[in-house]
């Protein structure tokens, strides 16, 4: 076998795309031209489906933040309510401080409180407890969860006796 004679075209691309007197073989043309659209094609859905499933993870982990964040909030009012920083006299809905604007909470109580006595003197000494649902809402997306509780309150922090726990 001789050796190629068109040294830009390594011998077997010029065998099998030209002829031996240099003429192009249209079917063979039209066949790569065929495969490389095929290639691009492919290309693009894939790079498309990959996209989509990326914009979906990326949405996906978006909203796990702002539900943890919605949990935390919610925690943050009970343990507020439970130190006596807030009070069941402040329903809301509220929004937070800085920097979370973009959120508010809601406390509703339930109807009756409790105590662990049902004796006139047990009530003075033991701890009232009530329970309370958190609503912590997001507008935009809009979260909303709900955190129900039951919360030992002082007798004097009650909704009852109109008093803020001085």
């Amino acid at each position: 076998m001789a050796p190629c004679q068109q040294p830009l075209f390594p011998c077997g691309w010029r065998r099998s795309l030209f002829s031996p007197r240099g003429e192009h073989r249209r079917g063979e043309q039209g066949a790569v031209l065929l495969e490389v659209v095929l290639a691009l094609v492919l290309f693009v859905i894939a790079a498309a489906i990959i996209g989509g499933g990326l914009s979906a993870s990326i949405n996906s982990v978006e909203r796990m933040r702002l539900n943890t964040q919605a949990a935390d909030l919610a925690a943050t009012v009970a343990a507020e309510l439970e130190l006596g920083i807030r009070t069941l006299d402040e329903t809301g809905p509220t929004e937070f401080e800085a920097p979370f604007e973009a959120w508010t909470w809601e406390i509703i109580p339930t109807t009756s409180t409790s105590t662990s006595s049902d004796s006139p003197t047990a009530e003075m000494t033991t701890p009232k407890f009530v329970v309370v649902e958190i609503v912590v809402r997001h507008a935009d997306p809009p979260i909303v969860h709900r955190l129900t509780r039951s919360i030992q309150l002082d007798n004097s922090a009650t909704p009852d006796s109109g008093g803020a726990g001085s």
